[in-house]
Parts: C-alpha cells; sequence; structure tokens
C-alpha cells in the first residue's frame, strides 16, 4: 500500500510493515542499533511490528543478536539490510498516522505507531535494566508498578520523521529534540501516567525515532536551525503531536473524551476504581455500598466530578515538585477533596460541610482522602 508519493521518497505500508524508500541521497539521524547515527549512504527508513505486545515467545534456538535480527526483519520484506535503519514495536502498523505540516517552501512529514498503557515512563524515573559489555540485565529490586513482568516493553512510540528540504546534522540533532518534545506534549496533553512512578508520562521506556532530510544540491541551501521559535521547529512539533495523538486512539482507544474520568485523574496516584470500591464497602452499609459499586462507571466518569479530581492531583503533583510546600498543600488538599465531594453528591452549595466532614480524617494519605471524599459525596447524594 502506498501512503505517500514525493520527488524525494515514496512510503509504503506492507503487512507488518512500513518504510520509505529513497528517490534521491539523505541525511540520516536515527536511534537503531544497526545503521543507526547520523547516515548520508541509507537507502530506506523502515517500521515494523516484531513482536505481539505481550507474552510473544520466540522459538529456541533463535539467532538474537542485533545484526542476525536485522537482516532477518529486512529479508522478510526485501529490504537491503546494509542500506536500511530499521525500528521494532509491537504496535500494530494498520494503526499507522501520518502527520503533516507545512509553511511556503517548507513541508513536514510524520510517520508513527504509538502504544503507551504498558510501556508508559516519565523521564527521571527509577530505571529496571543496566547495560554490561553482553546486554542489559534487569535491576534488582525492579522498580515498583503495577504493570506484570510479562506486560512491560509492549508500548512503543517511533516516529519516522521527514523533511521537504536540506538540514545540517547539528540541525538533525535540534530536530530530534522538538520531535521529541511533540511526542510528549502529546502524551500530557492525554495526562497518561508514568508506570513506574506516581507522575505523569513524557513517553515510554523503548521510544525510537528516524528524521531525514534531502542532501543539498548545488543549487540548494542547508538550514542550520529547527528550534522552537522558527517554523522547522513548530512543523515538527506540530506534525508529531498530531499523529501521535492520533496513533493512541487507534492503537490503545486513548483519547481526551475517554480521560475525563475521576479515575484517570487520581489512579496514578492510588485512588483506582478497586481503591474506591474498598472504601465504600469500609465507610457504608453493605446495600448503599454495592449501589455505589454497581454506579461506579457513571460516578467516575461525570464531568463535575473529574475536573475536580484533575484539580486534586494537579495539588498533589505540584507538592511533589516543590511549587506548593507542604504546610499549605495539605489544606489545599483537603479543600480540593471537599469540591470533589460536592461534585460528586451534585451539591456544590454543601461545600463547607463536606470540608468539615473530610476535616476530621486529615491525616489520611490524599488518595485515601480523595478516595473517602467520592463514598462521602455519594453517600450525601440523595440525602
Amino acid at each position: 500500500m502506498l501512503l505517500e508519493d514525493t520527488d524525494r521518497y515514496a512510503l509504503r505500508r506492507q503487512g507488518r510493515y512500513l518504510y520509505a524508500d529513497f528517490k534521491r541521497p539523505h541525511r540520516v539521524l536515527s536511534t537503531c542499533r544497526v545503521n543507526g547515527g547520523v547516515r548520508e549512504d541509507l537507502t530506506h527508513v523502515a517500521n515494523h511490528q516484531s513482536c505481539e505486545g505481550v507474552g510473544h515467545l520466540v522459538p529456541t534456538g533463535t539467532d538474537l543478536s542485533c545484526e542476525a535480527v536485522h537482516v532477518r526483519a529486512c529479508a522478510e520484506v526485501a529490504l537491503p539490510s546494509a542500506t536500511t535503519a530499521l525500528m521494532a514495536t509491537a504496535a500494530n502498523m494498520q494503526c499507522a498516522v501520518l502527520g503533516h505540516a507545512e509553511y511556503a517552501d517548507l513541508s513536514v512529514t510524520v510517520a508513527a505507531t504509538a502504544g503507551v498503557l504498558s510501556n508508559a515512563t516519565r523521564a527521571g524515573d527509577p530505571a529496571g535494566w543496566h547495560e554490561y559489555p553482553e546486554g542489559s540485565r534487569p535491576l534488582e529490586p525492579a522498580p515498583d508498578s503495577d504493570v506484570s513482568p510479562g506486560e512491560r516493553g509492549s508500548g512503543t512510540i517511533v516516529t519516522l520523521v521527514f523533511i521537504s528540504q536540506p538540514c545540517t546534522p547539528a540541525c538533525l540533532v535540534r530536530a530530534a529534540t522538538l520531535v521529541t518534545e511533540g511526542k510528549s506534549t502529546a502524551v500530557l496533553d492525554l495526562r497518561m501516567p508514568s508506570i513506574q512512578s506516581p507522575g505523569l508520562a513524557t513517553g515510554t521506556g523503548t521510544d525510537q525515532i528516524a528524521i531525514a532530510a534531502p542532501l543539498a544540491r548545488d543549487d540548494d541551501w542547508e538550514r542550520h536551525w529547527a528550534g522552537g521559535h522558527n517554523t522547522l521547529g513548530e512543523l515538527l512539533g506540530r506534525a508529531t503531536h498530531d499523529a501521535v495523538t492520533r496513533c493512541l486512539l487507534l492503537q490503545n482507544g486513548v483519547c481526551a473524551e475517554l480521560r475525563r474520568s475521576l479515575c484517570s485523574a487520581l489512579g496514578r496516584h492510588g485512588c483506582h476504581e478497586m481503591a474506591l470500591c474498598e472504601r465504600a464497602r469500609a465507610e457504608l452499609g453493605p446495600e448503599t455500598a454495592l449501589l455505589f459499586e454497581r454506579n461506579l462507571l457513571a460516578i467516575i466518569h461525570d464531568p463535575q466530578s473529574a475536573a475536580a479530581a484533575y484539580g486534586l492531583a494537579e495539588i498533589m503533583d505540584l507538592t511533589r515538585a516543590g511549587v506548593l510546600h507542604r504546610e499549605v498543600a495539605r489544606e489545599s488538599i483537603l479543600n480540593q477533596a471537599a469540591l470533589l465531594a460536592a461534585a460528586v453528591a451534585v451539591a456544590p452549595e454543601r461545600f463547607a460541610e463536606f470540608r468539615d466532614l473530610l476535616r476530621h480524617r486529615y491525616a489520611l494519605e490524599p488518595a485515601d482522602l480523595a478516595a473517602l471524599a467520592v463514598v462521602i459525596g455519594f453517600a450525601h447524594k440523595w440525602i
């Protein structure tokens, strides 16, 4: 399937592969372990689904060295292994999205695949692996996570980026930072949680990138900068953001509307569906607790409750970052928890009443206080 055809390259999807065939020489910057770095002799850049996301077993005796895997994968789709930069992911190539942006004579295309549900990380999170000469080995003990080991690594954001005008090597390096920022803002806009910390994710632990720009001909000039203040930087960021956002919907079913929930806001802090049900059983009578559980989906997706929950999550994030000092944060968390209870009860005028009820449980951890606020709000909804 031909996805895009220009005077510089042809972009095709074939089965589990997405690849660009260069029609003229390009300068390519990529993170590929084979044929990666900055190259001017590549004929193809490609992305492919190398495995299923969870529990995919490799046949015994298979050579798993980087070089052998690269050669084998290129051969499957008749790509020249010596001049192809090939990236791998568990994402479905049928969910690949093209993002476009242009200004005057300059255009950018981003071909992205993306998954984040089981591999999302925040820059600076505790790592789970360390590399040695013979390869990477897991650290002991591994970082805490609610994701089982068999599910880790099934999310990756891969971006193939094509710039229409020649760029210096330094410009491509700067472009890589803009593409990374565009990817991160897409994930942050959806408030996706890291699986390795309570923070918001900025990407995944296995993200990969390739950026290609045609080599200058006799009458061409090379662009030197791709910062956020010039048009090239804007186009890179915008096209990447749009492509990755759309990919997350197709691959993971994640979109802005579905992130509008109480648990999407507070789940990374420990206030998830199970915690809410446990709190309801502890605080309410059996009949009311059962009613709460049966209506949990409607409760957590109420727009006003979700808004109050995101406000509470932001206070907790700002406290962790040191923007809010803890002496103020505790009272702010109490106030926001009372607003959450009032939202669940659909009774904003009872804010002071709920604040007084929650004040007596002031010593609870923020996530527990939030769960209590939801339960109290529901219990008083019909009173």
